[in-house]
């Protein structure tokens, strides 16, 4: 214990503090051990531009701008979503009448979600373009949705008409 040396940058030899060098580290009796990540949060870099680094993510983010149809477009869908209702209603029709293996209509729809629905924090305009193929369940003209059944990866899930820019009639 007391034949150490101890040398600081050029500085000569101390022995200031043999005599506490080999002491067995405190433990507080009445606080709590700190994790070493807490302690090490402590002593991290200061944030001086607090959002700086979401702030760039999100300006680089890119987002795509809404399709508008044309008349013939419109026209084309308009019609699919016609033959999509009666599709709808006609296994309704079966399955109330007993018919058990009638089967609901599959489809596969492609619309757009604007960006804010889903980010609520985004400032940007424009959006993004989803695609989902599944079971419809219902197309409710008067609420304006197309209704896909729930399956084992997804809730039950409600695409806007006004939105939808591609919808396909699938094979069961």
């Amino acid at each position: 214990m007391g034949n150490r040396t101890y040398t600081w940058v050029q500085k000569e030899a101390t022995r200031e503090y043999d005599d506490i060098i080999d002491l067995p580290h405190y433990v507080s009796a009445t606080r709590p051990h700190m994790r070493m990540i807490d302690r090490a949060a402590q002593f991290s870099p200061f944030d001086a531009l607090t959002g700086y680094d979401e702030t760039i993510t999100e300006t680089a983010r890119q987002t795509d701008a809404r399709i508008e149809l044309s008349e013939q477009d419109l026209a084309a869908l308009n019609e699919t979503v016609i033959r999509l209702c009666e599709r709808c209603e006609q296994a309704r029709h079966e399955r109330f009448h007993g018919d058990e293996s009638a089967e609901l209509p599959r489809a596969r729809v492609t619309w757009f979600v604007t960006d804010r629905a889903l980010n609520r924090h985004s400032r940007k305009t424009g959006g993004s373009y989803l695609t989902l193929a599944g079971t419809v369940r219902q197309v409710d003209l008067i609420g304006g949705v197309i209704v896909f059944r729930a399956s084992a990866d997804r809730p039950e899930t409600l695409v806007p008409l006004a939105d939808v820019s591609e919808l396909h009639l699938l094979e069961n």
